[in-house]
Formats: structure tokens, C-alpha cells, sequence
């Protein structure tokens, strides 16, 4: 009897390690799914970094640009105003005679009717004293 109860018992004993030994495979599997999960996880997440460095990187330029830009259009209205400075300063006051073009040697022009060749004359006047170039 000893013997008989003794060995049930260690068949008992087996069957508990073979359901120990099932339910570790299981949870093997299981902690294998979630590895595969978060290796995928994290490789999107790199992905996602890399996405977002490059729209940083994307924005940042644009912000440069716009820098150069409103820098360059700054000096713009600095030259604008410096025309406007100038082309005021030439300009006679009140119908008086303020310091105009012949001030300065150079012909001064009514407005040209159409057909007359002052016209001509005012842009080769100005384009021989070395106003803008482009």
C-alpha cells in the first residue's frame, strides 16, 4: 500500500510539474508577443522621431527664411525711404524755387506731352547718372 500511494502521489507530482511546465510555454509565448510588440513599438517610435527631427528641421529653415526675408525687406523700405527723401529734397518748394535738378547740372523736365521727345530725354538723363541698378 505504501508503495501504491507513494507512486500516485508522484504521479501527481508530474502532472503538477507538466501543468507548470504548459503554463511557462504559454507565458513564454506570451512575453515573446509582447517583446515582438514593443520591438515594433520602439522601431516606430525611432521612425516617429526621425519624421519629427526632419519637421523641425523643415521649420526651422523656414524660420530663417523668413529672417532673411523681413531682413531684406527692411532695407527695402530703408531705400524707399531714402528715394523718397531724395526725390523730395529735389523737389521745389511750395512752387518756389527750392534745389532742384539744376542744382546739380542736370536738366529738369516739365511733364512730357506724348509725342515729344523728352520723354526720351528724361530716361536717358536718368539712366546716365547711375541711378538704380538691378
Amino acid at each position: 500500500m505504501l508503495n501504491s500511494n507513494l507512486s500516485g502521489q508522484i504521479q501527481q507530482c508530474e502532472q503538477l510539474i507538466q501543468q507548470l511546465i504548459n503554463q511557462t510555454h504559454q507565458a513564454s509565448q506570451m512575453y515573446q508577443q509582447m517583446l515582438q510588440q514593443e520591438q515594433q513599438n520602439a522601431a516606430q517610435l525611432n521612425d516617429l522621431a526621425d519624421r519629427e527631427r526632419r519637421a523641425a528641421q523643415t521649420i526651422q529653415t523656414a524660420l530663417q527664411g523668413h529672417h532673411t526675408a523681413i531682413q531684406q525687406l527692411q532695407q527695402v523700405t530703408q531705400i524707399c525711404r531714402q528715394i523718397e527723401s531724395s526725390a523730395s529734397f529735389n523737389q521745389p518748394a511750395f512752387g518756389g524755387q527750392g534745389i532742384g535738378a539744376h542744382s546739380f547740372g542736370m536738366p529738369s523736365f516739365n511733364a512730357p506731352s506724348f509725342g515729344s521727345s523728352a520723354g526720351s530725354q528724361i530716361g536717358s538723363s536718368i539712366s546716365g547718372r547711375g541711378g538704380m541698378q538691378q
